[in-house]
């Protein structure tokens, strides 16, 4: 008859009578978590949305943010430019999580760089230009990364071809260089005189155009 080693008789005797030979408890079972689908809608904006759209562009921009009047006369004045990002989920309230505007311009406007800080983008619409400025565009910050900024941009370049516009302008700086690239803007001119006061939201701020045709 075989005799159990030292060390096996101490981990026999260590266990309590009610674990020998047990069979495990069972495990509760636990529901794996829901994933509810959502997917981000690129709409024209409506009249409605425009109390979100400012809170956003508050989010974005801060003190350079266009107010509500702003952001009205940028609807009124070229409405299909005017553009939602909506967050869309099955049994959920819709989010807003991305915006963009814009108003047309002639190419040589403005002919002092100074008056894009100055004047009010809706001020200067001029329905007879060849360019589709930019006024706006902003994402919430926890939705970036995503591809919403770059759609929005799609979808602007495919507002001014369906209108014969020539050039989508913005200005841009050196945080989204990247995304104007990736959407085939191409630089300008620097404008180093522009936003002086503002570069922590606006570094290096440039002119960047994108041909339409």
């Amino acid at each position: 008859m075989k005799v159990p080693s030292a060390s096996l008789r101490r981990l026999t005797a260590s266990v309590p009578v009610s674990h020998l030979g047990a069979t495990p408890a069972p495990v509760a079972w636990q529901p794996a978590p829901r994933v509810i689908p959502a997917r981000v809608v690129i709409r024209p904006a409506r009249p409605d949305d425009l109390a979100e759209a400012t809170l956003l562009e508050r989010r974005v921009w801060t003190r350079l943010a266009a107010t509500l009047n702003e952001l009205q006369r940028r609807l009124f004045a070229l409405p299909e430019s005017f553009l939602m990002a909506e967050l869309q989920r099955p049994g959920v309230a819709p989010l807003i999580v991305g915006l963009a505007n814009g108003v047309i311009w002639t190419r040589d406007y403005p002919r002092v760089p100074r008056d894009f800080e100055r004047l009010p983008a809706s001020a200067s619409h001029n329905p007879r230009g060849d360019v589709l400025y930019i006024a706006s565009v902003a994402v919430d910050p926890s939705w970036r990364g995503r591809g919403i900024a770059l759609r929005i941009l799609q979808e602007l370049a495919s507002v001014g071809r369906r209108r014969h516009l020539k050039y989508l302008r913005l200005i841009g700086n050196n945080r989204s260089q990247t995304l104007y690239a990736r959407a085939g803007f191409q630089s300008v001119r620097p404008m180093p005189d522009m936003f002086r006061q503002h570069r922590d939201l606006m570094p290096q701020p440039t002119l960047l155009e994108l041909p339409l045709s």
